[in-house]
């Protein structure tokens, strides 16, 4: 079954497109995943954030501490890689946003994921776990 036929990642797929996201399939270690990539402004008086978003999607039979960590360091590095920035007079941030979807998922990763937001100069990461046993989504 190919990862769009999940009836979790359509229905996300689905919303994105709605805001003009972009769709690409990867693989990140042997991984398939769907990464979905799209930009947002938020324009004030006297600046104007061109927001980067990444959506990196994967279904994982399992999904440890380990494997959640080692997703979301590859995630938030192809996001780095492949980050658009517009004129320099912008103020631009990156946010990667790792998603795991899951029936089996170990407390270690649960814990992790509920404290887990790391900020560096320019860029977010947040990882996701949806428990699709009993259609919980697990962030910070």
């Amino acid at each position: 079954m190919s990862l769009i036929e999940n009836r979790y990642i359509s229905a996300i797929c689905e919303k994105l497109k709605q805001d003009d996201f972009k769709f690409k399939d990867e693989k990140f270690d042997h991984f398939d995943s769907i990464v979905a990539s799209g930009l947002q402004f938020k324009i004030s008086w006297f600046r104007t954030t061109q927001v980067n978003i990444f959506v990196i999607m994967g279904v994982a039979d399992r999904v440890t501490k380990e494997f959640i960590e080692a997703y979301s360091r590859i995630t938030l590095s192809y996001s780095i890689k492949n980050n658009e920035v517009f004129p320099k007079q912008m103020r631009c941030v990156t946010a990667s946003f790792p998603l795991l979807i899951s029936s089996s998922i170990d407390d270690d990763a649960r814990q992790w994921v509920k404290v887990r937001l790391k900020k560096q100069l320019g860029f977010l990461e947040i990882p996701i776990i949806l428990d699709s046993g009993n259609n919980t989504l697990l962030y910070q």
